[in-house]
């Protein structure tokens, strides 16, 4: 009977190894993968602005409660308040060409990402007018629900160097 307390501490780490749960570590590979799915619909995504296909575009933004969007337009915390402050703008709109000038995704679980976007833009609206080009910078956070990436918060202002302003003021002294 001396090997009834070393099969119980055998059975009790064998129950104690199985019931820890399966490591969440993303390989750099699985990594690469997520990076390129989400690089994928945030593509598709453009694609529907630059074509001024506004539902569509929305589509792309979670309609949950935790929804935001912050920037140089004040912050929204709903995909219906988006709707309601782009969409008279969208209306004005024929196309949009973008450039992208730089691009990153970080993948930080199975199911969130973030995209940080640099671009270059000029819209074209209904009177066949190009208005001026604009940078632009964006980041959104990327969550995937019932199998679709969806953009829960994001964030996107105008490029313009912090110091610009100083040189400005001092060069009118």
């Amino acid at each position: 009977m001396r090997y009834q307390p070393a099969v119980f501490v055998l059975a009790l780490v064998f129950v104690t190894v199985a019931c820890q749960p399966a490591t969440t570590e993303l390989t750099d590979e699985r990594k690469a993968e997520i990076a390129a799915e989400v690089d994928a619909v945030d593509s598709d995504w453009w694609a529907a602005w630059a074509a001024v296909e506004f539902d569509r575009g929305m589509s792309f933004i979670d309609g949950g409660p935790e929804a935001a969007w912050t920037g140089d337009e004040g912050t929204m915390y709903t995909a219906a308040e988006m709707d309601r402050a782009y969409r008279p703008f969208f209306t004005q709109l024929e196309s949009q060409d973008f450039d992208f000038t730089d691009s990153r995704t970080v993948v930080l679980a199975p199911d969130i990402a973030v995209t940080i976007r640099a671009v270059t833009g000029v819209a074209t609206d209904t009177m066949g007018n190009t208005r001026p080009e604009i940078s632009t910078v964006e980041t959104a956070v990327w969550v995937k629900r019932s199998g679709e990436w969806k953009i829960l918060i994001g964030h996107e202002s105008l490029q313009k160097k912090s110091w610009q302003g100083w040189l400005d003021f001092e060069a009118s002294q």
